[in-house]
């Protein structure tokens, strides 16, 4: 009984109707710059968080990893869900405007809800460093380890013909090329998962390297995903909104009720008067 109770006194939930604006508008531009710098900035805070990930407990380097992604992932689709929200709620008053007859422009609906907007302002912000991932996958190779540095006292040889030329080998180029940039850039967007890997497993990190185009999606997607969900977070405020105003109700007639249980109380004596 109480089971059935319960269930009928949890709210229904509550939602309005909206204007369903258009898959790409005039936000675009603003919103994919918006998204490419967060991703900036969540890889600059990879970057930095890179000396506390790398543990040597292997469990704990992963659970701080894991718990670094997952609340990058989190904030990501939060912020998404908020831009639905908000949409939602452009869709709503654009709604009321023209139910009561006034003129609603052709960029004002555009900018009202749509299921896939959020996606799409992502991937477009994400471009920068998909090009960039998807050339680095290409030519990515199995990590050798550095030659050591030869000891001070050998230099004096390097001169000498005969031994000079074996010493070469000791100084490879480390020319600033393209590859490099590009391995920079794939490695400190996905460090999180290069460090749960494990830096020194070669094998591995190859595999990360390749993967990272799919990886750097992976933020793309979380925040279409919370900005296809506004609508549930637009209902449930609509929800709260009408819960509150029910839970006032039930003050107010309690409270009323209380008062004309007194007024019967003191009427009781003055009848018997």
């Amino acid at each position: 009984m109480q089971d059935k109770k319960k269930k009928n006194n949890k709210p229904q939930k509550v939602s309005k109707p909206f204007l369903r604006g258009k898959m790409i508008d005039r936000t675009l531009p603003g919103g994919a710059l918006k998204f490419f710098g967060f991703l900036l900035l969540m890889a600059f805070v990879f970057f930095m968080s890179m000396l506390i990930s790398t543990i040597d407990i292997k469990i704990l380097s992963i659970a701080v990893n894991v718990a670094i992604l997952c609340t990058a992932w989190l904030i990501i689709w939060q912020s998404g869900m908020n831009s639905g929200a908000d949409a939602v709620n452009q869709g709503e008053i654009m709604l009321a405007r023209r139910e009561k007859g006034r003129p609603v422009a052709d960029w004002e609906e555009s900018l009202c809800y749509h299921p896939l907007k959020g996606l799409i302002i992502a991937l477009v912000g994400s471009i920068p460093l998909i090009v960039c991932s998807v050339a680095y996958a290409f030519m990515a190779e199995r990590q050798m380890h550095i030659i050591g540095v030869l000891p001070s006292w050998v230099s004096g040889f390097e001169s000498r013909p005969e031994i000079g030329g074996a010493l070469q080998y000791y100084h490879p180029d480390t020319a600033f090329s393209i590859d490099v940039v590009l391995r920079i850039i794939a490695r400190v967007t996905t460090m999180p998962i290069v460090s749960m890997v494990g830096a020194d497993n070669w094998d591995a990190v190859l595999i990360v390297d390749r993967l990272s185009p799919v990886l750097n999606l992976i933020p793309a997607i979380v925040y279409g995903v919370g900005y296809a969900m506004g609508t549930e977070q637009r209902a449930a405020v609509h929800t709260n909104v009408a819960l509150g105003k029910q839970n006032l109700r039930k003050k107010q007639i309690k409270e009323r009720r209380a008062r004309q249980r007194q007024q019967q109380i003191r009427r009781g004596p003055e009848e018997l008067n």
